[in-house]
């Protein structure tokens, strides 16, 4: 039975200023002022250190890491808990079976890695492909309970794509928001990561706004919150090094740029959503409201960059491309 996506949305704010950007960098060192600081208690996942990309947390606890780049070739791992003992299942190669050059995966019920790979690709928990297919320019992957796929990456009529098990479309969720009159620019503009709590709340966190934005949709599609971050609560020096760059690409007619929120994880103890920028993981409660910041830094106080967030009862893991992978206690 094809399930029907509801496309209903709050209206977006005229004022909302946004990033555009295919080129991802990494966001400049924060200022310390006023801001919380949790260092790294021990680094994990060691074997996965080479261009990290995200981490996830599967079925009995387990962790996966992914890993993108040419050498070492792109590779998926999975471990145990505490992150130190681990165990290869893919590996970069050229066959439809290997990695190329991956983006992001999510982990099913069941174990199986789903990730953004030019296709979307299946993985059991042993490393056999199990489906693949086709999406336009992916970029972020999520799953809900039923095993609906959830695709995001240049948008134009919809945030997400969701598609079933074998590939077939079923819908979109999402408008994008109007920012720009070039159907590209805009496309960029609204790109984002995806994140599926166990309700099935799914979470579109805006990688470009330059007034960092949210939207949490229910797996029917209806759009049930639009949360805007305040002022301040990001990096002043990412903002301002994105509106720069934005500028630049306005005159120039490019599209690189500077991400401003860079990973999110939803937090299933405490229920609620997180958001990095840079260094700096935010805490948000059901309204969208912060409840509080950190800035991460390794034990030797160097910023923690984080493209993939993991947060659950006990710890915060932090990964990125040139550090790896960081574990801190989770503050109570």
């Amino acid at each position: 039975m094809k399930h029907q996506i509801v496309r209903s949305e709050l209206p977006v704010p005229c004022g909302t200023i946004c990033l555009a950007s295919l080129l991802l960098l990494f966001v400049l060192p924060l200022t310390s002022h006023a801001q919380a600081e949790l260092r790294a208690d021990k680094q994990i996942l060691l074997e996965a250190i080479p261009g990290t990309e995200t981490i996830k947390k599967g079925p009995d606890d387990k962790l996966y890491v992914l890993t993108r780049s040419v050498k070492p070739p792109s590779s998926l791992w999975i471990s145990d808990y505490s992150g130190s003992s681990m165990r290869q299942i893919l590996s970069g190669g050229s066959e439809p079976t290997d990695l190329r050059f991956p983006k992001d995966f999510t982990v099913d019920r069941d174990g199986n890695a789903i990730v953004v790979d030019g296709l979307i690709k299946i993985f059991s928990s042993d490393g056999k492909l199990l489906s693949s297919f086709p999406s336009n320019r992916p970029e972020s992957v999520g799953v809900l309970s039923d095993g609906r796929i959830l695709v995001s990456g240049f948008p134009r009529d919809n945030l997400v794509s969701v598609f079933d098990r074998q590939g077939r479309l079923l819908g979109g969720i999402g408008i994008p928001a109007k920012i720009d009159e070039d159907r590209f620019f805009n496309a960029v503009l609204n790109m984002g990561t995806i994140v599926v709590d166990r309700e099935d709340n799914i979470y579109y966190v805006f990688r470009f706004m330059l007034t960092p934005m949210i939207r949490r949709f229910k797996s029917d599609g209806t759009l049930t919150a639009e949360w805007h971050l305040d002022a301040g609560e990001v990096p002043e020096q990412v903002v301002a090094a994105a509106k720069m760059k934005y500028q630049e690409n306005r005159k120039s007619g490019n599209y690189g740029g500077v991400q401003v929120l860079t990973a999110a994880a939803f937090d299933e103890d405490s229920k609620a959503l997180w958001v990095a920028s840079g260094a700096r993981v935010l805490q948000l409660d059901s309204s969208g409201k912060t409840i509080r910041s950190f800035d991460l830094v390794q034990p030797d106080g160097v910023p923690v960059q984080t493209s993939g967030l993991l947060v659950d009862r006990d710890f915060i893991r932090a990964a990125g491309a040139l550090h790896g992978t960081f574990e801190f206690l989770k503050p109570h």
